[in-house]
């Protein structure tokens, strides 16, 4: 079983990440941060030298080195990590989904439109966790993944602790 922590979209709040990971790091096995605010992320990582992160980076993520989509595998699961703008997420997912599913993913994890989201789509499952710094449609939030045996056994949007 592996327990992901999912981030996105925090533009510029560092605090924000820090409060999510006081919280949820002794839970989590790995972090994905799903870009628009790779700098936040950079510095709130400080403290855990030994947790796994994975990132890309998203629309505002200027002059970053990170890619724009990753690929991992976790407890026999492929996951697909993008931020999702060169997908067309604030339209519709076909396009996100058809790249997951083209690369042999289970599931599609993405950000940029700052609205949480959980659907399965075929053989993929779409998750969003919403906005850490600046959700659209109430309270900032995060994601929690279950992962076990190449399946999503449980998921959870959660509201980033307040200070």
């Amino acid at each position: 079983m592996t327990k992901l922590l999912v981030l996105s979209d925090s533009h510029g709040g560092r605090a924000a990440i820090e409060r999510v990971l006081l919280k949820e790091n002794a839970n989590i096995d790995a972090l994905v941060f799903l870009g628009d605010g790779l700098r936040d992320l950079e510095q709130a990582l400080t403290p855990y030298p030994r947790l796994r992160a994975y990132s890309v980076a998203g629309n505002c993520d200027y002059g970053a080195l990170e890619p724009m989509d990753g690929l991992a595998a976790f407890d026999q699961a492929i996951v697909f990590y993008t931020h999702g703008h060169m997908y067309g997420v604030k339209y519709d997912l076909d396009t996100l989904t058809d790249a997951a599913a083209a690369r042999g993913a289970e599931l599609a994890l993405f950000g940029h439109t700052h609205v949480p989201h959980a659907e399965q789509r075929g053989k993929v499952f779409l998750f969003n966790p919403g906005s850490c710094g600046r959700c659209y449609t109430g309270p900032d939030t995060y994601g929690l993944l279950t992962l076990e045996n190449g399946k999503v056994t449980a998921y959870e949007h959660k509201e980033v602790p307040k200070q």
